[in-house]
């Protein structure tokens, strides 16, 4: 396939790991649980899933970091590139899908996000805007508690 066969294209800041994707999104969220802060550093992490077998990588070998105490009770696996530490996303073993970081996608600009997840653990100082889907804790196959602004 060509590169303009792809719908998604990305990778790490250094260029060691790249990535091209064929499908199309399954979901785009927002994440506030406190792994998602501890694991990236920041307030939140923004995530764009996409179909496992849609995603082709290249270059260097992803490094992860498996994690199977998080407080949502499932496991999760961190990958990043171990030359520059860009996170490149996160793999949940039970799913078929893999969470890319919307920061690593060349095209992350044109993606609209508007599914925020464990907005009970989202900091105070963050604001959403009106057309924003506000879930209290996760939100799987359907099912989540709206959150109450």
């Amino acid at each position: 396939m060509t590169d303009s066969q792809f719908n998604y294209t990305g990778g790490c800041r250094c260029g060691s790991i790249t990535y091209r994707i064929k499908g199309e999104p399954t979901w785009k969220v927002n994440c506030h649980c406190n792994w998602c802060q501890t694991t990236s550093g920041n307030v939140f992490r923004s995530f764009i899933l996409f179909n496992e077998t849609d995603i082709t990588f290249s270059g260097e070998t992803l490094k992860s970091y498996t994690d199977h105490k998080t407080e949502h009770g499932r496991p999760m696996i961190n990958q990043f590139c171990s030359n520059c530490g860009t996170i490149i996303g996160i793999k949940v073993p039970d799913m078929e899908q893999r969470h890319i970081s919307l920061g690593s996608i060349d095209q992350r600009y044109e993606i609209d996000i508007v599914d925020n997840i464990w907005v009970q653990e989202a900091h105070k100082f963050l604001s959403f805007p009106d057309k924003s889907e506000l879930y209290k804790a996760g939100y799987w196959n359907g099912t989540g508690e709206k959150f109450k602004k």
